[in-house]
């Protein structure tokens, strides 16, 4: 059985792929070392573990002024 692909095919491209197609697209970036310790220092205090005994010690400490 012979199938025919061309009638699965859009007949033009529509908006919505163009957009998709736009916005899905692969972007590399590549850093320079002090960007790239800057970026890993950044992704470490966003990734830290949060407990309650710190949130604690955070609201309750003590001010000076």
């Amino acid at each position: 059985m012979e199938e025919n692909n061309e009638s699965v095919l859009p007949a033009k491209v529509g908006f919505w792929s163009k957009f998709v197609g736009f916005f899905t697209q692969e972007i590399n970036v590549e850093l320079t070392p002090h960007q790239q310790k800057v970026e890993d220092e950044i992704n470490e205090f966003l990734h830290q573990e949060i407990t309650w005994q710190g949130f604690k010690n955070f609201l309750f400490q003590e001010i000076k002024f």
